[in-house]
């Protein structure tokens, strides 16, 4: 059988990284095949240029036996190809249906925009992806796996014989997840061919027919799946074996660091009132706590009234180290001693237009000036301090933050904070779109700072992950603390027992 797409010698080069080195590998007509490897990889790299969106770059693609060089994602898209980005690409004060058809919109035979068409349209797509989002509320005011979502029925409505899925279900719930598969299913059944990336061992294992691992932009192998195991593809990602993370101290002994009393959250305008309600917990000096919860349980929303970053101002109580505080803004909540790492680093956490060194001292600048002027020596020290002690794979401080890989722009975040010298610090979902290598290392870093005393409080949609970093897991279902579990009796079934109590009653 002639491959669909086959990829010869492709390389690139980005200032002083390489991204890609030679790499050659072919893509059967309707399989699904998984390009797998560490952040840096190059795996995004390839995609975009399969897509259209990189089009400069040596070797040559084959699509179905012709050579082909796309100029755009218009081209490709012309020619079957599809891509659903790893970063959101939205138009956030756009609706939902101007999104999905952005570039593409509907007219009638005069020419006219035929809105009601598009929102039927997009109404369908979304159908498809069992998603109650309305075709006609503005995607900036939706959640991260909502968006996630958009974007998965932008690429379905371009009816595409290649398929590229890059991090799709980086931000989705276990359920959106399960719908995923099933619309995979249905593509495959129509003989979509399907490009997937992935970070995850169960969804490789699940879906993939086959599975290519790419390491340091070079090709490694391509496996039939059935013939490896998640051990052996984690070994060939890394190029190296993974220590196992244990989490073995106990800080119930330790001075509490900070104490939420009745803490609740109000919801204007909404049929449940409440986002948050009473919510109590106390968080110790050199612990990790987990929190646990469906999407829309009240997880960001819990970190960032804890920041000075709500909505509305919560109502009850936030002791830090004895003194009750209120936070109006995000300054305030840094000034006392709390950092936080937002779970869109895309929309919210980077400077895009901004240096690495840039990025990760912004935060810290009044430390790394004298008299208030700033010395750029103490800045490009304090950047390249975190470089090094992160591991963060740049060029230099002095690389645009967007040449970076999404596990390594995450670092730079972490490296920020850090930089404030917090006593707590706030992790929404640290690790989403990070690879299995990079995870290890974030996972190792937090125990490295909750051995020096620092307290931590991590918010994650995988459930081993909170498995293996928590000390304590606190479950939110609606917005309400429905369990808590130390860590010898923390198991992901009691875990999603509480998770959906109040939903099933």
């Amino acid at each position: 059988m002639q491959p669909i797409i086959s990829i010869q010698a492709v390389g690139k080069q980005f200032n002083a990284v390489r991204a890609l080195d030679n790499v050659s590998f072919d893509v059967m007509p309707g399989e699904l095949h998984a390009v797998m490897g560490e952040n840096g990889a190059g795996k995004s790299t390839l995609m975009k240029i399969l897509s259209g969106v990189i089009n400069e770059y040596e070797g040559q693609l084959v699509l179905s036996g012709q050579p082909c060089r796309f100029a755009d994602t218009r081209e490709a898209e012309n020619a079957g190809v599809s891509i659903i980005h790893q970063e959101l690409n939205l138009v956030e004060q756009l609706p939902v249906a101007a999104n999905i058809f952005l570039g593409r919109e509907l007219t009638n035979r005069m020419g006219v925009l035929n809105q009601r068409e598009m929102d039927r349209r997009a109404a369908e797509l979304l159908t498809q992806l069992e998603s109650p989002i309305p075709p006609t509320i503005r995607a900036g005011t939706l959640r991260v796996g909502d968006q996630q979502l958009i974007e998965i029925a932008k690429a379905l409505s371009l009816d595409a014989t290649i398929l590229i899925m890059d991090e799709p279900t980086s931000a989705l719930t276990e359920s959106e997840v399960a719908r995923l598969y099933g619309v995979i299913d249905r593509l495959r059944s129509r003989g979509v061919t399907i490009l997937y990336i992935s970070h995850k061992m169960d969804e490789v294992f699940r879906l993939a027919d086959r599975i290519t691992v790419l390491r340091d932009g070079r090709f490694v192998t391509t496996v039939n799946r059935v013939d490896t195991s998640p051990r052996e593809i984690a070994h060939l990602m890394v190029g190296r074996e993974l220590e196992p993370t244990h989490r073995a101290s106990s800080s119930e002994s330790q001075p509490t660091v900070l104490a939420v009393k009745g803490l609740s959250l109000a919801w204007p305008g909404h049929s449940k009132a409440w986002r948050l309600r009473s919510i109590n917990f106390e968080l110790h000096r050199g612990e990790i706590l987990g929190i646990a919860g469906l999407m829309g349980a009240g997880r960001t929303e819990l970190l960032e009234c804890l920041f000075g970053a709500s909505q509305v101002p919560p109502e009850g109580e936030i002791v830090l180290n004895g003194a009750t505080l209120q936070f109006l803004h995000p300054a305030d909540a840094m000034q006392a001693g709390i950092a936080m790492v937002t779970e869109d680093r895309k929309r919210i956490g980077l400077f895009s237009h901004m240096s690495v060194g840039s990025n990760i001292t912004i935060c810290a600048l009044s430390e790394l000036a004298t008299k208030g002027v700033l010395s750029p020596r103490r800045e490009n020290d304090a950047a390249n301090e975190q470089i090094g002690s992160l591991s963060i794979k740049t060029a230099g401080a002095e690389a645009s933050i967007n040449s970076l890989s999404g596990g390594n722009q995450q670092k730079c975040i972490i490296g920020r904070c850090l930089l404030t010298k917090p006593d707590v610090l706030l992790l929404d979902d640290p690790t989403r779109g990070v690879d299995i290598g990079a995870k290890a290392e974030l996972y190792r870093l937090m125990q490295q700072l909750a051995e020096q005393g620092m307290a931590i409080i991590v918010t994650s949609s995988e459930l081993p992950e909170l498995l293996t970093v928590s000390d304590r897991i606190l479950v939110l279902c609606e917005g309400e603390i429905t369990g808590e579990f130390p860590r010898g009796l923390a198991t992901e079934q009691n875990i999603m027992e509480a998770a959906t109590s109040l939903v099933s009653h």
